[in-house]
């Protein structure tokens, strides 16, 4: 069947994690310690909880796959582990916080030189375009108007507090009600094993994005197809 619609996956897919998202995570622990009051420095410890190590991110740590209330978590863990009182609650709040004052540190840059072309193309091919990301609203919006492609999307999907996120298959079938679209003619296209396992459980094809040969070997055994570029995709949907 012809492809009729794709969701794309946001970081890792149309732009590129660890410029963006490397520095914004650093700050943003920062100015979370500092807001708690932390005297101790625990900013390395907790990058490297969240799967940041050497200024890379691991493809299945909770930076890249995971949500807010994770990275609450890990630092939660780490800050009682040193005996730090604090409620779970307060530092979710603080997470959110930190991470909205210092998205200005990262570097918004595609992951293919003419991604908003590539774009373009499928829309005139009448291919409906969608989004579907663990990121807020916020951060979303502010990408993907630095990148000029907002208007490109007939959806766009973001972790809301009320809208069920990944890998819950929810925003599929919202977005084939939405257009009267077949499963079948849906496909997925995504970086991270949490993207597999959204697609798999909506029951749609999913093309894996992976230009690291270490993220190539995790995804190849799960994906239906693996791509080095985004812009293979018009090779693959033919």
């Amino acid at each position: 069947m012809k492809i009729a619609a794709i969701i794309f996956d946001k970081d890792g897919t149309l732009i590129e994690f660890d410029k963006f998202w490397v520095n914004v995570a650093k700050n943003a622990i920062e100015s979370i310690l500092k807001k708690l009051q932390v005297v101790d420095n625990f900013g390395n410890e907790i990058l490297q909880a969240i799967g940041v190590k050497d200024g890379v991110t691991d493809v299945n740590s909770i930076l890249a796959k995971g949500t807010y209330l994770q990275i609450a978590q890990e630092i939660h863990r780490i800050l009682v582990n040193n005996g730090y009182n604090y409620n779970l609650e307060v530092i979710a709040k603080e997470v959110i916080n930190g991470f909205n004052d210092n998205y200005s540190a990262g570097e918004v840059i595609p992951t293919t030189p003419k991604l908003k072309d590539l774009l373009m193309q499928l829309k005139s091919q009448n291919i409906r375009l969608a989004i579907v990301t663990t990121d807020n609203e916020y951060v979303t919006d502010m990408c993907l108007k630095k990148l000029g492609i907002k208007e490109l999307f007939d959806r766009v999907y973001t972790d809301d507090g009320k809208t069920p996120t990944k890998p819950n298959p929810y925003c599929v079938y919202d977005f084939c009600k939405a257009f009267n679209l077949e499963k079948e003619s849906v496909i997925m296209v995504g970086d991270t094993l949490t993207d597999v396992e959204f697609a798999k459980n909506a029951g749609i094809k999913v093309i894996g994005l992976a230009k690291k040969a270490q993220n190539k070997l995790i995804l190849e055994n799960v994906a239906d197809v693996v791509i080095e570029d985004l812009s293979l995709i018009s090779q693959i949907i033919g």
